[in-house]
């Protein structure tokens, strides 16, 4: 069987040089301090440390790896807290990144520095720190993709999309209440797409629009299972709320039952962690 290397990037908070996001404002400084906010910090940690990490974990296929870049100047407790965490995760390669680079040059770059040479085909995936994937989805892309090779090798490139999921909402800034679970459906949003390339290709996926990436390679859309979480709140990308307007995904179950059946996470003990963060003073700086 074809040997392909599952190969993810996960960007935390990186204050990027003018591209990859409509937040990103021309003053480095003003998106170093926007992002590097107490308050935003402490909400994106506590979607990363209840979604995207424990799922990241719980895979029943352990064999990828994620690249996730920092900022260098990302400062105490936060810098000393995001390096803990992830080291429980043997898969995931932190690296720390002056801030102000190129968005997709760098983590172009550093995509292809870490393929595998011997791999025959590589998939790349991306994720948010708010973003989780279904603890079988490093199992069910090598599955899914077993009969699609022929036509990989059409052109050496694909994408295959999972368009379903759940939007994990938090209230606004200083509102009261608890998260809402809503199952989704969306096309080609991008914790739900990967896409395959040969290890020696000068491309990544950074240099694919995940939403027109269909107008350009081959693509391949499964409605089932629900595979992913995008977290939703005030710090989002704008474009990411936009989405979830439109996005609202009928059916039989409700987010809480999708929420433990696919993802194996329970939707009160969710909700009890989100209370105990909004109850929890801010960290001193560092």
């Amino acid at each position: 069987m074809t040997r392909l290397q599952m190969l993810g990037l996960c960007r935390f908070s990186y204050p990027t040089g003018g591209d990859g996001f409509s937040e990103v404002r021309d003053d480095l400084d003003a998106n170093i301090a926007r992002l590097y906010d107490p308050a935003r910090l402490a909400q994106r940690f506590w979607f990363f440390e209840n979604l995207c990490l424990p799922l990241l974990a719980a895979q029943t296929d352990p064999d990828f790896q994620i690249v996730l870049i920092y900022g260098a100047a990302l400062p105490q407790p936060w810098r000393a807290r995001l390096l803990d965490v992830v080291a429980r995760v043997p898969q995931i390669s932190p690296v720390a990144l002056p801030e102000g680079l190129p968005h997709r040059e760098a983590c172009g770059r550093l995509m292809r520095a870490a393929r595998d040479p011997e791999a025959r085909v590589v998939g790349e995936f991306t994720m948010d720190d708010d973003d989780g994937v279904a603890p079988d989805f490093i199992a069910r892309v090598r599955e899914d993709f077993a009969p699609l090779r022929g036509l990989w090798r059409q052109g050496k490139r694909m994408a295959l999309d999972y368009n379903s999921g759940l939007a994990i909402r938090a209230p606004g800034q200083g509102g009261a209440g608890d998260i809402a679970i809503t199952p989704v459906q969306a096309d080609f949003w991008a914790p739900g797409l990967v896409i395959f390339t040969g290890p020696r290709s000068t491309r990544s996926l950074q240099d694919f629009n995940h939403r027109r990436v269909w107008a350009r390679i081959p693509s391949v859309s499964l409605p089932d299972p629900p595979m992913f979480l995008r977290g939703s709140h005030d710090s989002n990308d704008s474009r990411v709320e936009k989405r979830l307007s439109g996005s609202r995904r009928g059916g039989a179950a409700d987010g809480p039952t999708i929420l433990a059946d696919r993802f194996g996470l329970d939707a009160g003990a969710l909700q009890a962690s989100w209370r105990a963060f909004r109850a929890t003073p801010l960290p001193p700086p560092g």
